[in-house]
């Protein structure tokens, strides 16, 4: 097979409801170069890797699969940087999750003639068609004009504001350095990786609605900042991107990092859990002080009425002793 012109990224687990939609995605690309799917299965359980292979074989040019018999994410593997960045043979990189899809056939030629046509650009992206699988909001497109700044070209400084790259639109001109570039253990990490791209060039958009980003209950963003169970596994990684963020691209995230810390402290106030709040104490005193302060005493009002409801001697010492390590007040 000639080289390919395209990587695309696709990372799974478990989508076997979804995983269908997303290889159609890619298959149906019509260009006038090759391109090849890096697919990597974690080890699903639900029929993904059956799927996946059903394709492998009718397209063996194009899919290019690992199927993990191991679950790597569980033991700390970091998929992308060891299984599928090395992999990467293609000047540009597209990236889908198991999850999503793409809705024109068109897109990746579209993309890669943009590239082409701008040689001083290192990424471009679309606006994508958001859909809710349980229904509950209804289907948006993103980014909005506003959300990226009424921009068509935008930089560094922009993406460094916030996010207005959603992963499934964005096409690469590969960076090989982002394999030694990249930290372990941020999220969000597709975000990171823009930043390292427009490192070394502009970023162009294109206004065609090509992809659907589907917001699903297994979705690590779904309900984001909203759930104790989400600050649980999700808080140190998001202060760990602002952290290496910020060391990066020389900008000041320390309120954002307050920010994160403070509506963590109060999910570990609620759950009553002392190891995690020590872990952000130890990990980023200066961020820690600061985000006791910043608390709501709503917060602490509600501890303290959960605290007089449960009669439970040791519930309330765990309460009282929580509040008063924390933040220095008494029942």
């Amino acid at each position: 097979m000639t080289k390919p012109r395209v990587s695309i990224l696709c990372i799974t687990y478990n989508h076997a409801r979804f995983i269908r939609d997303a290889l159609d995605g890619f298959v149906m690309q019509k260009t006038n170069f090759p391109f090849e799917v890096l697919i990597h299965d974690d080890a699903s359980t639900d029929g993904t890797a059956d799927i996946i292979r059903e394709y492998t074989e009718k397209y063996p040019d194009i899919i290019k699969p690992i199927l993990q018999t191991e679950n790597q994410w569980s033991r700390g593997g970091r998929i992308s940087k060891i299984f599928q960045w090395p992999r990467i043979a293609g000047e540009y990189v597209a990236i889908n999750e198991g999850d999503d899809y793409w809705t024109d056939p068109h897109k990746l030629q579209k993309q890669v003639d943009f590239m082409d046509a701008h040689t001083d650009y290192s990424v471009c992206f679309h606006p994508v068609h958001v859909v809710w699988d349980n229904g509950a909001h209804p289907d948006s497109i993103f980014p909005s004009k506003k959300h990226r700044f009424n921009k068509t070209t935008l930089e560094l400084s922009d993406l460094l504001k916030h996010n207005f790259i959603q992963t499934n639109s964005v096409m690469y001109r590969w960076r090989r350095e982002c394999i030694d570039l990249y930290p372990d253990g941020i999220l969000p990490g597709d975000w990171y990786l823009h930043m390292l791209h427009a490192q070394v060039g502009k970023i162009g958009f294109i206004p065609d609605v090509m992809s659907v980003y589907r917001r699903n209950d297994g979705g690590i963003w779904t309900g984001a900042y909203e759930s104790d169970a989400w600050f649980k596994k999700c808080s140190i990684p998001v202060l760990k991107f602002y952290e290496n963020a910020q060391r990066q691209f020389n900008h000041n995230y320390f309120n954002e990092m307050v920010g994160v810390a403070s509506a963590s402290l109060c999910a570990f106030l609620r759950m009553g859990d002392m190891d995690m709040i020590n872990k952000i104490r130890k990990m980023y005193p200066d961020v820690y002080d600061v985000a006791t302060k910043r608390i709501n005493n709503q917060d602490i009002s509600r501890l303290k009425n959960k605290c007089r409801k449960y009669k439970h001697l040791t519930y309330l010492l765990l309460c009282a002793t929580v509040i008063s390590l924390v933040l220095g007040v008494s029942l």
